[in-house]
């Protein structure tokens, strides 16, 4: 058995990957529309405010106050407490005595590395399961739509007109209305996975604007300006994000391998995530999505002598939450 004197937590490799994975917006896409926010405690809360009650005018004169008389009462901004639990998970490896004596470079921090990239890989997947889910948060607000008709456009790929831009304004529209115009089209990103960006590369749409100007030559090579899939860095006002994090789903050395990209194809979401990668904990925020994280990429090893090998894993202890829905919508899928 393993002493608890013989475990220890491993704070370069820690920082390390936290550099690496979860504060580096170019390595996973989840950086760019999540918040993270760590936390003290595993069980807490957030605060949700109504932005409605932020241009409530029902009548300008309750807010008159003439000389003399008693000040004006108004009302308590509407408010809720949200619970949060996080979910503890742990990413083990094992390394031979041998390979370790042997190898020519930290191989610690590669087996870490690699561990990190899978819980990177899973918080992605949950994270979009939250986003995705027709439960969540998004249907409280009436920001849930099965379609791109329902969400104020029409079929993507079908058409050509601008069908694309009619869902995105009327996306936009609904969000500055919901927040009471806190959330600004530069807060927002619209994130879909490879396959839908590449049908949305090659409609109508899309190819129509770009033919009629000097950057047809660079979209034909796929330039910097349309690396994304064949995609603008920003789409009608938003910034355009490919989550391409890829997840294998069935077991090791099965007959074949099922492998696919974690956001479903078709899938659309416009989710605000305003200010910086790392949030405050306590604070409210509009960013769509919040990582609450307690441990963000803990790694722990020690010595094995049993086995005569050394064991770690990578430990991720967070929970994704929509907390500000108003901030985000979801479209299931935009080919209808």
């Amino acid at each position: 058995d393993v002493c608890s004197s013989d475990l220890s937590t491993n704070a370069i490799a820690t920082g390390a990957l936290q550099v690496e994975f979860t504060r580096a917006v170019n390595t996973f896409a989840i950086t760019q529309y999540a918040q993270i926010v760590p936390v003290n405690q595993m069980t807490g809360y957030y605060l949700r405010l109504n932005p409605d009650d932020n241009v409530r005018i029902v009548n300008n004169k309750e807010f008159n106050w003439p000389l003399g008389d008693s000040r004006p009462l108004g009302k308590e901004n509407e408010h809720d407490f949200v619970s949060y639990t996080t979910n503890r998970y742990a990413f083990p490896f094992y390394i031979p005595n041998e390979t370790v004596k042997q190898a020519a470079w930290d191989i610690v921090a590669a087996h870490a590395r690699s561990k990190a990239q899978l819980a990177m890989t899973a918080r992605t997947s949950r994270a979009a399961s939250v986003v995705a889910s027709a439960s969540s948060a998004f249907n409280d607000v009436g920001n849930y739509f099965a379609t791109a008709t329902a969400a104020g456009g029409s079929n993507w790929y079908a058409t050509s007109g601008s069908a694309i831009q009619k869902t995105i304004q009327a996306g936009l529209r609904q969000i500055a209305l919901g927040t009471a115009g806190a959330v600004r089209p530069e807060d927002i990103n619209l994130v879909f996975s490879p396959v839908t960006a590449n049908k949305v590369s090659q409609t109508a749409e899309v190819q129509n604007y770009v033919k009629n100007y000097p950057a047809a030559l660079p979209f034909l090579q796929g330039s910097d300006t349309f690396s994304k899939y064949g995609l603008p860095p920003y789409l009608f006002g938003v910034k355009v994000v490919v989550d391409d994090s890829v997840q294998v789903t069935s077991q090791k050395k099965a007959s074949s391998t099922s492998r696919s990209f974690v956001w479903a194809d078709d899938a659309v979401a416009l989710l605000s995530r305003p200010g910086g990668l790392i949030g405050v904990e306590g604070s409210t925020s509009f960013s769509t999505v919040q990582i609450f994280a307690y441990e963000d990429m803990t790694v722990e090893n020690w010595d094995d002598p049993h086995n005569r090998r050394i064991e770690g894993r990578v430990i991720d202890n967070s929970v994704a939450a929509i907390v500000a829905p108003t901030s985000g919508i979801y479209i299931a899928s935009v080919a209808s």
